[in-house]
């Protein structure tokens, strides 16, 4: 009874009662512990919470052992699935990746040679700077003092 009302303490204070904080789907009671007589019974009434007992079994094969479709077993189970589905997301991710980086890289140097270009025409288009200015009536200086 005092893990429960402490479990709840927690609750209430993430804030379940307002509507961002909501769980919609109640409590969910896995494990060992979940077993014990009543106890679904009990968190209903310390919490005012639909409460329900994990069961792993939706995960499992048919015809798997039914020791394994225990609530002691769902954590167990739930952590073979989540690392499965990563295993398998990682698998995907690196298979996609070579094709995903060339492609990538392509664009990069397309956009870097626009660039380049752009730069080129703007210094093409720009007029003649203070230099070359000097330098052309520094020329015209000389060709006419001879």
């Amino acid at each position: 009874q005092e893990i429960i009302e402490h479990v709840y303490l927690e609750i209430k204070n993430y804030g379940h009662e307002t509507q961002k904080g909501k769980l919609i789907a109640g409590i969910v009671l896995t494990g060992g512990g979940a077993q014990l007589k009543h106890l679904r019974q009990l968190v209903e009434y310390i919490t005012g919470m639909d409460v329900r007992i994990g069961y792993p079994n939706e995960h499992l094969a048919g015809d798997s052992d039914e020791a394994l479709s225990s609530p002691a077993f769902a954590t167990a189970v739930g952590l073979l699935m989540e690392g499965l589905q990563k295993e398998t997301e990682e698998k995907i991710v690196v298979e996609e990746a070579p094709e995903a980086l060339v492609e990538e890289a392509i664009e990069e140097e397309k956009e870097i040679i626009e660039e380049i270009q752009e730069e080129k025409e703007h210094k093409a288009k720009k007029s003649k700077s203070f230099f070359d200015k000097f330098t052309e009536r520094f020329k015209e200086f000389l060709d006419n003092a001879e």
